[in-house]
């Protein structure tokens, strides 16, 4: 089970899943940048991804960093801040959309 980003039509595996690992530290493990210009601390709102929605189901609720980033329109959309998403379980398969 993995997390999986996908970028046009290429998808970067993480090659695991792990609750207590943010989805920035999954694209670090595999040396994918996704953006983030403040080393994971929610500062800079770069490392948007985009969770389909029955991943959004998957993953903790927006934090209130999110909400001084995103609109309620990003959000609903199912857009995060890769910093601040964490799998709620061990072991999932989660499709993370990079914003073009």
């Amino acid at each position: 089970m993995s997390v999986q980003f996908v970028k046009s039509d290429e998808i970067k595996d993480s090659g695991l899943c792990m609750k207590g690992l943010n989805l920035l530290g999954h694209a670090q493990m595999i040396e994918l940048f996704i953006g983030s210009a403040c080393g994971g601390h929610g500062k800079c709102g770069k490392d948007r991804v985009i969770l389909a929605p029955e991943d959004q189901a998957r993953v903790n609720p927006p934090t209130a960093i999110e909400k001084a980033h995103l609109t309620s329109v990003e959000l609903a959309m199912g857009m995060r801040l890769a910093c601040q998403c964490f799998p709620d379980r061990d072991g999932l398969i989660l499709r993370v959309r990079l914003p073009e």
